[in-house]
């Protein structure tokens, strides 16, 4: 059965608006040659699209010749999103426009783990969104992050990836703190979904996230794939060095416990700034440190590789840093694996520390533009 009329012109609205937020202006002519439309169905789309208030004219753009064509924008912040990236120190607050642009970004030092915390939690966000200017009529909702497993309703949480004091029941915790709707994302799941939309991704990719906790997120045809029970992605308790450190999960040799951040911060005093700033300055314990660590993500890295045999993208807290490593990490990857002959196989992440809670925000702006 093929699609109804509606569904036709939700789809060519959809697929207009998506056009359009990418560019500064652009023109009818140009909208129905890039999406292979009718200019006759463009136009009625675009008048549809105005009277949402998501997309204006704005003026005749510059001739070439001919009558000259009227000029169309996208409102992008007609409508926001927020993400909240809480992870075991630090809560990151972002919020986005309908383009993915950041409105406002704000990182605290909060450990999230009891009531005058949740207290503080909460002040930070309305401070946030009363510097962003938004109005609360025009927020989506709220995406929270977190080192998780939860379901797929974004209400409950299963487990915790860190030793976080946070209540199974958080959900239930913030769901009334304001009048927008909040949803639960893992925070690799969240990266991954930010970096794959910033890159356009359209084929197959796995993102490797490396922070205090490590995981990741499998990118199929765009799109995240969860698996049965929400656990794809978990790479960060694989069984790395059988034998080997004990994991928070219980289990040891995990690759959590050889390629978390904390290998490396816990040299400087948790700053892990400060670890590659000495690692800059050639200091021997950092640097002998960081050839034992970067063995240990090779071999990870090499792992994926043979388990997935696609691009692989490093975030997390590493992917801020490790860009200028790449041509070693390379050569390790190498020699457990001939195979692999090409270095832009293996890819820093261009969003930093902000990727989770974008992509936890994402949630929102994607439900949305999909429905207009």
């Amino acid at each position: 059965m093929g699609l109804s009329n509606m569904e036709v012109k939700r789809m060519n609205r959809n697929n207009i608006l998506r056009y359009i937020l990418e560019k500064e202006s652009v023109s009818k002519n140009t909208v129905a040659s890039a999406l292979d439309l009718s200019v006759p169905t463009v136009a009625q789309c675009l008048k549809e699209l105005q009277e949402l208030g998501l997309v204006e004219e704005e003026g005749a753009m510059k001739s070439i010749g001919g009558r000259k064509a009227m000029a169309f924008r996208a409102v992008k912040d007609a409508k926001a999103a927020l993400g909240v990236d809480i992870t075991r120190n630090h809560v990151n607050i972002v919020i986005t426009d309908l383009a993915m642009r950041l409105i406002y970004s704000r990182r605290v030092n909060i450990r999230v783990c009891d009531e005058a915390s949740f207290e503080r939690l909460r002040q930070v966000i309305c401070e946030a969104i009363e510097a962003s200017r938004i109005p609360q009529d025009r927020i989506l909702g709220m995406g929270v992050s977190l080192p998780a497993i939860i379901d797929g309703t974004g209400k409950k949480i299963f487990g915790m990836h860190e030793q976080m004091s946070i209540s199974y029941e958080f959900y239930e915790s913030v769901k009334d703190w304001f009048d927008f709707p909040v949803f639960m994302g893992n925070d690799a799941d969240s990266a991954g979904r930010a970096e794959s939309a910033v890159r356009k991704v359209r084929g197959n990719r796995v993102y490797f996230f490396v922070s205090p906790s490590v995981g990741g997120a499998v990118i199929l045809d765009g799109k995240t794939f969860y698996g049965k029970n929400r656990r794809a992605g978990e790479f960060g308790h694989m069984i790395l060095v059988p034998g080997g450190k004990k994991c928070y999960c219980g289990r040891v040799g995990c690759v959590n416990g050889y390629c978390s951040t904390e290998n490396l911060s816990d040299l400087t005093g948790g700053d892990l700034d400060l670890f590659f700033r000495r690692l800059e300055e050639k200091d021997e314990a950092c640097m002998e440190v960081w050839d034992r660590y970067l063995d240990y993500v090779a071999l990870a890295v090499h792992n994926l590789l043979t388990s997935f045999d696609m691009e692989i993208i490093i975030g997390g807290y590493l992917g801020q840093y490790i860009g200028k490593y790449m041509d070693d990490l390379f050569r390790r990857v190498r020699k457990l694996d001939g195979y692999v002959t090409d270095p832009h196989f293996i890819e820093p992440a261009i969003l930093k520390y902000e990727a989770s809670a974008i992509g936890a925000a994402m949630v929102f702006t994607e439900q949305y533009i999909a429905g207009i």
